[in-house]
């Protein structure tokens, strides 16, 4: 069923890039290395930066504070570039769909909010992502396409590097996923990783339903089995997994953290939890 799962969500990635391709606006003001285009995600900076390299100075809008709630970082220059997810991304930060200078990697992104907040740890969409934002910055530098070709062709190797490390790790780790946003990086390294159904996280998340909560977290506990919780997790959920004598929580990444070391770092923390036991 996860297979298919992966599945279905890849196809839906792939058909999304046939029918919509990203905008590019041409009265944007083309970015020099000392220029900045700006980012409106973290980790949209964060892919946009390793592709890059110092050929474009990338700059966030927002970054994670503790709790996994992004915090705005800089207001946008008039004529700057700007790099959103989507139309909704961008008016989420005050951006309209006409401004000058504004690119989208999606047109239409249709995905429920979940899905949405879980783009940057789903190594089957990674590709996707990194192959829009390639268009999208090749689009700003057209002469450096070879050289940004070279960099997502690194940065595909390195997600699947950094996966196949992480299933060495863990993927023999008994673990209840309680883990928000980061919840498919945990799966893709974990495969036996149980993850609660989605009509009683549904009702957890709405603080319903807390004492079948109370019972899946108790049996885990019996079965010595590994809590897994990020900044992410609802507050119900996240208070109930207080209980469990084994729990590991998933902080998000921190200021200009490189990308591949915060997501090999989420599997090096499970991994020295489950060898110090």
């Amino acid at each position: 069923m996860r297979r298919l799962v992966s599945f279905v969500f890849a196809f839906l990635f792939s058909i999304t890039a046939i029918f919509s391709a990203p905008s590019v606006s041409m009265c944007a003001q083309k970015p020099t290395n000392e220029t900045p285009v700006y980012a409106t995600l973290p980790w949209i900076t964060s892919m946009a930066r390793f592709i890059v390299g110092s050929t474009i100075k990338i700059e966030p809008l927002t970054a994670w504070n503790g709790t996994g709630t992004l915090k705005n970082l800089h207001r946008v220059p008039n004529n700057a570039a700007v790099i959103a997810l989507d139309p909704l991304d961008a008016k989420r930060h005050g951006l309209s769909a006409g401004r000058a200078g504004l690119y989208f990697l999606y047109e239409n992104l249709p995905l429920p909010p979940e899905k949405r907040n879980s783009l940057q740890f789903d190594a089957s969409a990674l590709p996707f992502l990194s192959q829009r934002l390639l268009m999208v910055i090749s689009g700003l530098k057209p002469e450096n396409y070879a050289f940004y070709q070279r960099r997502l062709a690194e940065f595909q190797s390195h997600v699947e590097s950094t996966l196949e490390v992480g299933k060495s790790q863990i993927q023999d780790m008994n673990i209840l996923d309680l883990s928000g946003a980061a919840s498919p990086w945990v799966r893709a390294a974990a495969p036996g990783a149980v993850r609660p159904p989605e009509y009683l996280w549904a009702a957890w998340t709405k603080g319903e339903r807390l004492r079948e909560l109370s019972l899946a977290v108790s049996e885990a506990s019996q079965r010595r089995w590994w809590v897994v919780t990020d900044a992410w997790t609802p507050r119900d959920i996240m208070a109930a997994a207080e209980n469990a004598p084994q729990k590991i929580y998933i902080e998000p990444p921190t200021g200009d953290q490189d990308f591949f070391v915060y997501l090999h770092g989420i599997y090096l923390q499970m991994w020295n939890s489950l060898v110090k036991r």
